[in-house]
Protein backbone atom coordinates (compact mmCIF):
# COMPACT_ATOMS: atom_id res chain seq x y z
CA UNK A 1 0.00 0.00 0.00
CA UNK A 2 1.01 3.49 -1.09
CA UNK A 3 0.89 6.33 1.08
CA UNK A 4 1.30 9.94 -0.49
CA UNK A 5 4.54 11.67 -0.04
CA UNK A 6 6.01 12.98 2.96
CA UNK A 7 5.86 16.72 4.71
CA UNK A 8 8.76 18.85 2.79
CA UNK A 9 10.59 21.26 3.60
CA UNK A 10 10.11 24.35 1.29
CA UNK A 11 11.39 27.13 3.13
CA UNK A 12 14.80 27.70 0.76
CA UNK A 13 16.81 29.27 3.87
CA UNK A 14 16.35 26.38 6.18
CA UNK A 15 17.24 23.52 3.59
CA UNK A 16 20.48 25.69 2.65
CA UNK A 17 20.97 25.55 6.45
CA UNK A 18 20.65 22.02 6.59
CA UNK A 19 22.95 20.91 3.37
CA UNK A 20 25.79 23.11 4.75
CA UNK A 21 25.66 21.58 8.45
CA UNK A 22 25.41 17.82 6.38
CA UNK A 23 27.24 16.13 4.10
CA UNK A 24 26.48 14.22 1.21
CA UNK A 25 25.51 10.68 1.82
CA UNK A 26 26.84 8.16 -1.09
CA UNK A 27 25.98 4.29 -0.88
CA UNK A 28 26.16 1.52 -2.90
CA UNK A 29 22.84 0.09 -2.43
CA UNK A 30 20.92 2.71 -1.65
CA UNK A 31 19.87 2.35 2.10
CA UNK A 32 19.91 5.34 3.98
CA UNK A 33 18.61 3.29 7.17
CA UNK A 34 16.66 0.36 8.30
CA UNK A 35 13.94 -0.29 10.37
CA UNK A 36 14.96 -1.22 14.20
CA UNK A 37 18.31 0.58 13.25
CA UNK A 38 19.04 3.20 15.54
CA UNK A 39 18.15 6.56 14.83
CA UNK A 40 21.03 8.73 14.97
CA UNK A 41 21.00 10.67 11.77
CA UNK A 42 18.61 12.83 9.84
CA UNK A 43 18.14 12.77 6.27
CA UNK A 44 17.68 15.40 3.60
CA UNK A 45 16.50 14.93 0.12
CA UNK A 46 18.09 17.55 -2.02
CA UNK A 47 17.24 15.65 -5.08
CA UNK A 48 14.99 12.58 -6.40
CA UNK A 49 12.96 10.48 -4.52
CA UNK A 50 13.44 7.92 -1.20
CA UNK A 51 11.04 4.88 -0.98
CA UNK A 52 10.08 4.09 2.78
CA UNK A 53 9.22 0.92 3.82
CA UNK A 54 7.83 -0.41 7.07
CA UNK A 55 6.75 -4.00 7.55
CA UNK A 56 3.35 -4.36 9.70
CA UNK A 57 3.19 -7.97 10.58
CA UNK A 58 2.36 -9.23 6.86
CA UNK A 59 1.85 -5.68 5.48
CA UNK A 60 4.24 -3.53 3.43
CA UNK A 61 3.55 0.00 4.15
CA UNK A 62 5.37 2.52 1.28
CA UNK A 63 5.62 6.05 1.59
CA UNK A 64 7.32 8.04 -1.68
CA UNK A 65 9.74 10.93 -0.02
CA UNK A 66 10.86 13.62 -2.84
CA UNK A 67 12.79 16.65 -3.08
CA UNK A 68 12.92 18.26 0.61
CA UNK A 69 11.88 15.51 2.71
CA UNK A 70 13.59 15.40 6.42
CA UNK A 71 13.51 11.71 7.19
CA UNK A 72 14.15 10.22 10.05
CA UNK A 73 12.29 13.17 12.39
CA UNK A 74 10.65 10.73 14.78
CA UNK A 75 13.38 8.35 15.36
CA UNK A 76 16.30 11.50 15.82
CA UNK A 77 14.03 13.59 17.94
CA UNK A 78 12.51 10.52 20.30
CA UNK A 79 15.45 8.81 20.23
CA UNK A 80 14.84 5.86 19.24
CA UNK A 81 15.19 3.14 16.48
CA UNK A 82 14.33 3.99 12.93
CA UNK A 83 10.52 3.04 11.84
CA UNK A 84 11.23 2.68 8.53
CA UNK A 85 13.76 1.65 5.98
CA UNK A 86 14.52 3.88 3.33
CA UNK A 87 16.16 3.67 0.28
CA UNK A 88 17.33 6.36 -2.02
CA UNK A 89 16.76 6.52 -6.25
CA UNK A 90 19.65 6.04 -7.52
CA UNK A 91 20.03 9.80 -9.01
CA UNK A 92 18.89 11.04 -5.87
CA UNK A 93 21.18 13.48 -3.72
CA UNK A 94 21.01 13.05 0.12
CA UNK A 95 22.80 14.97 3.00
CA UNK A 96 23.17 13.57 6.12
CA UNK A 97 22.57 15.41 9.39
CA UNK A 98 23.75 14.12 12.65
CA UNK A 99 21.24 14.38 15.82
CA UNK A 100 24.26 16.72 17.47
CA UNK A 101 24.14 18.99 14.58
CA UNK A 102 20.01 18.39 14.35
CA UNK A 103 19.99 19.67 18.04
CA UNK A 104 22.40 22.63 17.95
CA UNK A 105 20.05 24.12 14.57
CA UNK A 106 17.20 24.00 16.43
CA UNK A 107 18.36 25.94 19.06
CA UNK A 108 19.92 28.89 16.16
CA UNK A 109 17.21 28.40 13.64
CA UNK A 110 13.48 29.62 15.35
CA UNK A 111 11.65 28.45 12.16
CA UNK A 112 13.13 25.28 12.01
CA UNK A 113 11.35 24.00 15.67
CA UNK A 114 7.92 24.88 13.89
CA UNK A 115 9.33 23.26 10.31
CA UNK A 116 9.42 20.46 12.34
CA UNK A 117 6.63 20.50 13.87
CA UNK A 118 5.01 20.49 10.54
CA UNK A 119 6.70 17.61 9.53
CA UNK A 120 5.70 15.58 11.99
CA UNK A 121 2.36 16.51 11.98
CA UNK A 122 2.27 15.41 8.72
CA UNK A 123 4.03 12.28 9.18
CA UNK A 124 1.28 11.66 12.04
CA UNK A 125 -1.47 12.18 9.74
CA UNK A 126 0.27 9.74 6.95
CA UNK A 127 0.40 7.14 9.55
CA UNK A 128 -3.71 7.61 10.78
CA UNK A 129 -4.63 7.53 7.39
CA UNK A 130 -2.43 4.32 6.60
CA UNK A 131 -3.92 2.55 9.65
CA UNK A 132 -7.40 3.54 8.73
CA UNK A 133 -7.11 1.71 5.13
CA UNK A 134 -5.34 -1.29 6.57
CA UNK A 135 -8.51 -1.82 8.74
Amino acid sequence: MWIPTLECILDRHLAETIIEQSVEVITQDGILFRQGQGGDCLYFVKWGEVALTMLAGEKEIRIRAGKGSLLGLPAVFGNQAYTMTAKASWDAEIFKLSSNAFTELLNKERRMKETVLQILAGEVSAIRQAFSQLI
